[in-house]
């Protein structure tokens, strides 16, 4: 990753000033997903350890700081020209109102794109299922989205059925036609991507992160949740951002674990949900949603020269064949799907 450049190094510097730090810090370079920000954890210099101090005290002092809300910061250059920073400030300002646990925006200079947030951890969901700590981990993770589905904004606009058709045509371009290089057969998947979209609408609507999945959730030891990646909210269907939670592109849950969760859920939510309807939104919801994380894996290598996330697409798609068996409505994607996946693994065993 490019260090952080000249001028945004100046910036974090005089805004660590305003807060009272010294201006001089440590910068650790972040990973970021399918995006064009670029995120730094900074420690102003009299917050960092120094290096001559023991082994046994700088262990302390992480597991100390393994949910730190002022000692560390994450300065986020978010361009203009490709990002909704007056969306993002406004929906930070929303969601907190509501007790939703987001980055506080510490200091601003919104036309640059430069942003300096506190820092809610380095623990995400990935690394508490790891250390068996997921029952506590999706406990936070659905109470937490329980409540932001409770939020109504005017700032928070529709989830509309096009962008759901738009997200499916990433599919089509950019996994189907770019990375297999094949034909998009539209008459055979017209059908059930139709059935997808009306799923959409035939679900009461909400607040909808819209990535809410383990990257994006964080979990500290001491228990305290953090919600990250949270600018493109909308209202859309109820099922969504539960199913991007249990049918995560990152960790497969089983079919029992996937039911516990999802009657969990369905004891807390508000809305008046039949669990068996509630299953098929779900899945479909799924569905919809893995085709498009399928088309941006996709795109990230082909056009953004990322091939990061190639290596999930295979698990992914299994997936895919799994759900789509289950529903009449779905049953020709389905066959596609296992059609052209020996296709599939052939592609991305190709050196990249």
């Amino acid at each position: 990753m490019m260090p952080v450049e000249t001028a945004f190094t100046r910036w974090i510097s005089a805004a660590l000033g305003e807060l009272g730090c010294s201006r001089g810090f440590a910068q650790q370079p972040l990973k970021v997903e399918a995006s064009f920000r670029r995120f730094y954890r900074i420690t102003p210099h009299d917050q960092a350890i120094s290096s001559d101090q023991s082994h046994v005290e700088r262990q302390t002092y992480v597991e100390r700081r393994s949910f730190v809300a002022r000692q560390t910061y994450v300065a986020m250059h978010s361009p203009p020209e490709h990002e909704n920073n007056s969306q993002f400030a406004k929906l930070a300002e929303v969601f907190t109102d509501h007790g939703v646990p987001v980055p506080t925006i510490c200091a601003s200079n919104q036309p640059l794109g430069y942003f300096l947030l506190t820092d809610l951890g380095t623990r995400d969901l990935r690394e508490a299922y790891a250390d068996h700590d997921t029952e506590a981990a999706l406990t936070a993770a659905i109470d937490t989205l329980v409540n932001i589905q409770a939020i109504h904004h005017p700032a928070i606009g529709l989830y509309e059925p096009d962008r759901f058709r738009a997200e499916l045509k990433i599919f089509r371009e950019w996994f189907v036609e770019g990375l297999l290089a094949i034909p998009f057969p539209d008459s055979q998947l017209h059908s059930a991507f139709d059935v997808l979209i009306q799923a959409t609408q035939d679900q009461p609507q909400c607040c909808v992160h819209r990535d809410f999945h383990c990257k994006n959730l964080l979990y500290a030891r001491d228990g305290q949740f953090g919600v990250v990646d949270f600018q493109d909210a909308l209202l859309g269907p109820v099922s969504y951002d539960l199913a991007s939670l249990l049918r995560d592109c990152y960790h497969r849950f089983s079919a029992s674990e996937i039911a516990h969760w999802r009657k969990y859920y369905l004891a807390r939510t508000p809305f008046d949900l039949d669990e068996q309807h509630f299953t098929e939104s779900l899945d479909f919801s799924a569905v919809q949603r893995q085709l498009k994380a399928i088309g941006i894996f996709s795109r990230l290598h082909l056009r953004d020269a990322r091939p990061s996330h190639l290596a999930v697409i295979l698990p992914v798609l299994d997936e895919l064949i799994e759900m789509t068996g289950q529903y009449p409505g779905l049953l020709s994607l389905q066959g596609w799907l296992r059609n052209i996946r020996p296709q599939a693994s052939a592609v991305l065993a190709e050196p990249k």
